[in-house]
């Protein structure tokens, strides 16, 4: 199988072009899965027993179309940005925490950083939409515009802000390929942005506000209900159209969107994306809605405890690995998740094979 290569963009791709349906995404090949998956069965432990991390290697593998995935290069992209719905009281902290979290987590001082270094992996904060003063210490500063709007008085954005972050996102892609990148990971921090990914949510799948809202970093009951009382009036307004340009100017985030073209660009380029959370779930959710497929290059990682999160996953068909009541943010399940991936390509590439015992392998029976 050596030589052969995936017909994937070799150029940048444009937001244009994938919100007119132009771009398609090559099938992730069956014949190098079939590889992968046989290598695993020759080694000496029982079929399948690594479960969905052996399934989630294979697809790597594939994804990279190499028999020996490449985890060498990793890296986390954390995009930042505010959301004007927070004069509406749904989150605990202030507009003003954005920037702060921003600065650690460039600074490699927040718990994602902690965890990315652990995980030999590189962690980059972008500055999507952050309100303030900038540039903000040990971010990227790619400010598409300062914050959102609240999206009960007026879009959250305008289309130019859309195409501009979603542009963003396709070009961070771009630039991690060109560096050698083989596997990217994607996280966010932005106050309230629980609740316009609540929104997004329940306008894409069809959700009440009930089955939607979360305590985001930690609501009392009171808080939870004002929440919820506004993400009911967002899922009620009217005349707001049901594609996800209209909707994601409506209701969206600045850091919501350039994960989206993170995760369509990734994909696009064959590269496989590491998914965090809820809110990296929502921007896998439209993106798989503007090019059909691109899921085959997303790699869950955990559950969040926020309630969409679950029939997120399984409107994608995606089967996340840690369920361990996680809310965190930042990237930190993308970033356990790397972690789980090398120790896993590890024993991939060192433990003995059944042939080494001198034994004959199992037989891998179709069920």
């Amino acid at each position: 199988m050596k030589g052969r290569t995936m017909e994937i963009h070799k150029k940048n791709i444009s937001a244009a072009a994938v919100l007119s349906g132009q771009t398609t995404v090559p099938k992730v090949s069956q014949e190098w899965r079939k590889e992968i998956q046989g290598e695993w069965d020759r080694i000496a432990k029982p079929l399948g027993s690594f479960g969905k991390l052996e399934k989630i290697h294979t697809a790597i593998g594939a994804i990279q179309q190499r028999r020996v995935p490449d985890l060498d290069r990793m890296e986390l992209l954390v995009c930042c940005g505010d959301h004007g719905i927070v004069e509406e009281g749904v989150s605990q902290s202030g507009q003003e925490v954005t920037a702060i979290c921003a600065e650690n987590i460039g600074k490699g001082q927040s718990c994602a950083g902690i965890l990315a270094a652990a995980a030999h992996a590189k962690i980059r904060a972008i500055d999507v939409g952050i309100h303030g003063p900038g540039p903000v210490p040990g971010t990227e500063f790619r400010r598409v515009a300062d914050g959102t709007k609240n999206f009960l008085k007026e879009p959250a954005m305008s289309r130019a802000q859309f195409r501009t972050a979603l542009q963003l996102g396709l070009d961070l892609a771009a630039e991690c390929r060109e560096a050698g990148v083989r596997v990217l990971g994607v996280g966010e921090m932005g106050i309230g942005n629980t609740t316009s990914a609540a929104v997004l949510a329940g306008r894409m799948l069809g959700l009440s506000a009930e089955t939607v809202t979360g305590r985001g970093a930690g609501l009392d009951g009171a808080g939870l209900q004002r929440k919820r009382k506004v993400i009911a009036a967002a899922l009620k307004m009217p005349d707001v159209g049901s594609d996800v340009e209209a909707i994601w100017c409506r209701f969206g985030g600045l850091e919501l969107t350039a994960m989206m073209g993170i995760i369509l660009g990734g994909g696009l380029h064959g590269i496989p994306v590491v998914l965090d959370g809820l809110l990296s779930l929502v921007s896998a959710e439209a993106a798989e809605r503007l090019v059909p497929g691109i899921r085959e290059y997303m790699i869950p990682s955990h559950i969040s405890r926020e309630p969409a999160a679950r029939l997120l996953t399984e409107s994608l068909g995606l089967e996340p690995v840690l369920d361990a009541g996680m809310g965190a943010g930042e990237g930190v399940g993308a970033v356990m998740m790397m972690s789980l991936l090398r120790d896993v390509n590890r024993v991939y590439r060192e433990a003995k094979r059944f042939d080494g015992y001198g034994m004959e392998p199992y037989t891998r029976y179709e069920e």
